[in-house]
């Protein structure tokens, strides 16, 4: 449809500014000017393969889009690459949190055999990246009117991606450390053997016979009688005999029955007993922990001296090899594996144990630097004047405008070329009828 340009005024800026332009397609966009030479061409948009879906799919999702980061009204070269960029970065960002928390799940939730651990540790890796990728997209965005939208969404992704490094460190020391995280596990146990042992021996050290509190009772209550006159006498030498009986019974006191026995002589025997069974108890404490120390495997010593528990503790793993070889010993609980690991990963990191992170530590800080770098490219991109230009509803305006003068200068250049042939074609009619007539 022809546009009326009548009351339109083209100027030769005007028709400059079109050709320029089909230059420009010539030379920067062959595909366009190709199409553009194809009237006949459907318009109607092919129906879709699954593959398509699939793939558009992931490219919204599984990766930051760079074409979602800005708007549409005002984007330059510069821009776009800085947007390809800045989501390259988050993408590979988030990737590498994603699957640096892998290992973290499945062995959280090892316990539950091979193939649940897997299915749930690629829902929560992929979940996490989606939710990663969304915020990183609401970040970079810049969308004016909408900071405090993008503001909430900078505050999750710094806690998000603080959470997934710190989960990356304690995923890799699962790995990385399984033999110290057994040790460690062997080593809380044989403590609750110890400390029950030191209750008991608590207990012990608490708890006197009642025949020995009775006789010190009767003895402070002996050395307060009065020995003055015959009648307090005579009842203190009774009460006397009552409590150590007389010299001569006291000498034939080891033949006589315990039942029998005077009460404070009777407690001196318990108390000879209740001291020789602590000294016992005392000794096999000490015993104990020596036998421990000398050892220096916690591992073998738990097998050794509470095997129940070692067998509630650990479970025992035979290497895939022909020749054999010793068992691989491995924490049976996945969360207690992982508790082990985040304590281990944590005091590492307190006390600035930087040699003892190894593997750890480079996986750590290269999560870490990768997530500052996509979050400071990210609010970088979002405060940038380019992106804010692509937003601006006065600029769409002057490309909307641009856009309507180039076509109404382009149908009125259309308008002349196609007169400029019919004038042409009536100037060879006649010719002809001249040349007839003659």
């Amino acid at each position: 449809m022809t546009i009326n340009s009548n009351a339109i005024l083209i100027s030769d800026l005007d028709r400059q500014q079109v050709r320029d332009l089909i230059q420009w397609l010539k030379t920067n966009r062959p595909d366009l000017w190709e199409q553009a030479q194809k009237p006949n061409i459907s318009t109607v948009a092919a129906p879709q393969t699954r593959w398509n879906v699939v793939k558009h799919w992931a490219k919204d999702h599984l990766l930051v889009n760079s074409e979602s980061l800005h708007g549409s009204y005002h984007v330059t070269h510069d821009l776009e690459r800085s947007a390809r960029n800045t989501a390259n970065m988050m993408s590979i960002s988030n990737w590498i949190d994603a699957v640096g928390n892998g290992p973290l799940f499945f062995f959280a939730f090892k316990s539950l055999t091979f193939v649940p651990a897997l299915g749930i540790t690629l829902l929560l890796s992929g979940l996490t990246l989606l939710a990663g990728n969304a915020l990183s997209s609401a970040v970079a965005q810049g969308r004016p009117g909408r900071w405090w939208w993008a503001s909430s969404a900078l505050v999750g992704l710094i806690a998000i991606n603080t959470l997934q490094t710190v989960a990356t460190g304690i995923g890799v020391e699962v790995i990385n450390n399984a033999s110290e995280l057994a040790q460690m596990a062997a080593g809380q146990a044989l403590e609750k053997v110890v400390q029950a042992k030191e209750e008991n021996l608590q207990v012990l050290q608490n708890s006197t016979p009642v025949d020995i509190q009775k006789c010190e009772q009767e003895r402070q209550a002996l050395e307060a009688m009065p020995r003055n006159t015959a009648i307090a006498e005579k009842l203190f030498q009774s009460r006397y005999v009552r409590l150590y009986g007389t010299f001569a019974s006291q000498s034939e006191a080891i033949n006589v029955p315990f039942e029998k026995l005077p009460l404070c002589v009777k407690a001196n025997r318990l108390e000879a007993d209740h001291r020789q069974k602590l000294d016992q108890l005392q000794g096999k404490v000490q015993q104990f922990k020596l036998d421990r120390q000398l050892l220096g495997n916690d591992v073998a010593f738990l097998k050794q001296v509470a095997p129940n528990q070692y067998q509630k503790t650990f479970i025992e793993k035979h290497p895939f090899f022909l020749w054999g070889g010793d068992p691989m010993v491995e924490v049976r609980s996945g969360m207690e594996l992982v508790t082990l690991a985040t304590e281990s990963f944590l005091d590492k990191l307190a006390s600035r144990e930087w040699q003892q992170l190894g593997l750890n530590g480079f996986l750590v800080g290269l999560s870490a630097i990768t997530s500052f770098a996509s979050i400071g490219m990210g609010v970088s991109f979002a405060l940038s004047s380019d992106t804010q230009k692509s937003y601006d509803d006065s600029h769409r305006e002057k490309v909307n405008r641009f856009f309507q003068q180039a076509r109404m200068t382009l149908s009125t250049i259309h308008d002349e070329q196609q007169q400029q042939l019919l004038n042409s074609e009536q100037s060879l009619e006649v010719a002809d009828e001249l040349g007839r007539d003659n």
